[in-house]
């Protein structure tokens, strides 16, 4: 077998699902060997090359992003990508669940415990775990419910409130909000406190006791602004605002037409949701 020459032109340089099938191979085809012998040999499927390959395969997997990985999945034949799926680690299995077309993800659904199903979604928003909700079974999500905090219960039965093609069904809940009465420096030292920045955040949310919307403090005016500074001297109130019964498709028009990275999604009284 040829090996996949890795060279300095991307153009030339194999692809992640086509490094996978190679790796793939390589493993299956020592087992091959093993499953034509009349007389199986352990030793050779136990052997340092066999565990050199499966090693291999599974540090090249744990470097690949989740979407990658979907794509491998669904690239597969079912035997391979079952094979596959049991490589992907615990903590990355939801991320990658929500990459994959339905019908691949039932497939591995219906490979994985209810267990396994509960523990994927440790590691997911309460808007992922709604995208997923409607492929996982009954009993799983009760189990869901159970195992998260009263806070992000909530914001999931909010999540799945909504019809699938809204605002309401895709908003994040994992944004950070501030005083417009408080000043720059305050908000620089909260924000080093924190473990990471949520997602594409470009912009932070100026809200009142209340939790309704002020206006925003874009991350570009907060790093050049005194420290001495008011966030409300330095924040915006030319707001995107978006209700979460708004078609999804229609919210897609807008983030594409004015160049968004975020936006806000606000109720009726613009409480910030």
């Amino acid at each position: 077998m040829t090996e996949i020459n890795n060279n300095d032109d991307p153009e030339n340089s194999p692809t992640p699902q086509q490094q996978a099938t190679y790796l793939l191979r390589k493993y299956k085809l020592v087992e091959g060997l093993v499953n034509l012998q009349d007389t199986p040999d352990e030793s050779l499927a136990e052997s340092t090359v066999q565990k050199q390959n499966l090693s291999e395969l599974q540090a090249f997997l744990d470097q690949l992003h989740p979407a990658d990985i979907a794509l491998i999945l669904e690239a597969l034949p079912l035997e391979d990508r079952l094979l596959i799926w049991s490589m992907v680690k615990a903590d990355r299995d939801g991320e990658v669940l929500l990459e994959t077309s339905d019908a691949v993800r039932a497939t591995l659904i219906t490979d994985m415990h209810n267990q396994e199903l509960v523990a994927a979604t440790e590691y997911l928003d309460a808007n992922e775990i709604a995208d997923l909700a409607p492929d996982l079974p009954q009993e799983v999500m009760d189990d869901v419910f159970r195992s998260l905090p009263v806070e992000e219960r909530e914001q999931l039965r909010a999540a799945m409130s909504y019809p699938e093609d809204s605002v309401g069904a895709l908003m994040d809940f994992d944004v950070i909000t501030i005083r417009e009465d408080v000043r720059i420096e305050v908000v620089l030292r909260y924000l080093r406190m924190l473990d990471e920045m949520p997602d594409h955040t470009d912009q932070l949310f100026v809200v009142d006791r209340n939790e309704q919307l002020k206006g925003v403090l874009l991350i570009n005016r907060l790093l050049v602004s005194d420290s001495d500074t008011l966030v409300a001297d330095v924040m915006t109130n030319e707001i995107i605002k978006l209700q979460p019964d708004d078609v999804a498709q229609q919210a897609a028009n807008a983030f594409e037409r004015y160049d968004l990275v975020s936006a806000s999604v606000v109720d009726e009284n613009d409480k910030l949701l």
